[in-house]
């Protein structure tokens, strides 16, 4: 059942508000490429307007030029997809060997 749930969970769509993301477009130059911002609006299931942690410069972007910002471990986490979206935890580990993570999910 568990299996399931996570299978059927999952979306092509990611974005919520108040997350840390990593602009990974060069087409707005060096200024923004691989550059953190803040997520403080979702337009849509795909768009948000999201505020650069250095420079406070707000951009409307897809969410194709920008990628997750994985915390260190003992950080607070917030699932993004799967069946424990929209969950709150905490990140025990990493292992980028099977690009996964362990996590002690809070809030179900």
């Amino acid at each position: 059942i568990e299996e399931e749930k996570k299978r059927t969970a999952r979306t092509d769509y990611w974005l919520q508000p108040e997350i840390i993301v990593k602009i990974i477009t060069k087409k707005l130059g060096e200024k923004y490429h691989k550059k953190k911002a803040i997520v403080k609006e979702v337009i849509d299931k795909y768009t948000a307007v999201v505020k650069m942690i250095d420079s406070g410069d707000k951009l409307k972007l897809d969410q194709t030029h920008l990628e997750t910002v994985i915390p260190a471990p003992g950080k607070r986490i917030l699932v993004l997809n799967g069946g424990y979206r929209g969950n709150e935890g905490t990140l025990e580990s990493i292992n980028e060997k099977t690009f996964s993570a362990t996590i002690i999910i809070e809030t179900v």
